[in-house]
């Protein structure tokens, strides 16, 4: 077991699940409210058209239930800070969920400086989570003197509970390195290679039998010829004569 001490989150991963969550919780919001129809949908791909994020809604043919396209890194930044919420609530309800999406934003972008102040972190993730939990002021029935709040604490997901309370923490004591030297995505590009290598490059665990090779030994083959022929000056070949038959 890797010790608790040196164990660090990715700071990439906490925008992607965090941004994932903040999206749900807005579409699950429509959809408690009963507006989630053609024209809500109409309104949101019109608006990611004109993000040039690339995104889709469809209807599954046995559950009936909506899904949507799985967004990449960039886009989610893009929808995180530019999304137009005023197409879909009402101005203050608008500006109560862009400030929580704003904030969320900020922390990220604090978390990836190393020159951040670990307690000024602290201290704005904190207000961050305040803001998440705003509770709802008056009665329901009185929907005049009724302001809605936000979400439950049981919508907290482990990666903002991460960032709240740890990433303060672990940009201290990594201080001298910071959080982006801890960051996933240069594995997260080596499944994706492998992946596409399986796919592309390898007879998926079949084949000849007597012959047979595991597609694990066929990935390590092709990767150990790649490094070769990338770090090794190879005499170029001689060209192919090409002789024409009548």
């Amino acid at each position: 077991m890797i010790p608790i001490e040196n164990i660090i989150f990715d700071e990439l991963h906490a925008l992607l699940r965090i941004t994932d969550r903040l999206w749900e919780l807005m579409l699950a919001e429509i959809q408690e409210n009963g507006l989630f129809n053609d024209l809500t949908r109409s309104v949101i791909l019109g608006e990611m058209q004109r993000l040039k994020v690339s995104f889709h809604f469809w209807e599954d043919e046995k559950s009936h239930v909506w899904k949507y396209t799985s967004l990449m890194g960039d886009d989610k930044k893009t929808v995180l800070q530019f999304f137009n919420l005023k197409l879909l609530f009402k101005p203050s309800r608008a500006e109560l969920i862009r400030k929580l999406w704003d904030g969320f934003y900020e922390l990220y972008c604090a978390l990836r400086n190393k020159n951040t102040d670990p307690a000024q972190l602290k201290q704005q993730s904190l207000e961050w989570l305040s803001l998440f939990l705003t509770p709802s002021q008056g009665n329901p029935s009185r929907p005049k003197i009724y302001v809605r709040g936000l979400y439950m604490p049981n919508q907290i997901t482990p990666y903002m509970h991460a960032l709240v309370y740890h990433g303060w923490e672990l940009l201290e004591k990594h201080k001298r390195w910071g959080f982006k030297a801890f960051s996933c995505s240069a594995v997260e590009k080596k499944n994706h290679n492998q992946v596409s290598t399986f796919f592309r490059k390898t007879l998926k665990n079949g084949g000849d039998l007597l012959k047979r090779k595991s597609a694990i030994q066929e990935i390590i083959e092709y990767e150990n010829r790649s490094l070769y022929f990338n770090y090794n000056v190879l005499s170029k070949s001689p060209k192919v004569k090409r002789i024409r038959i009548k």
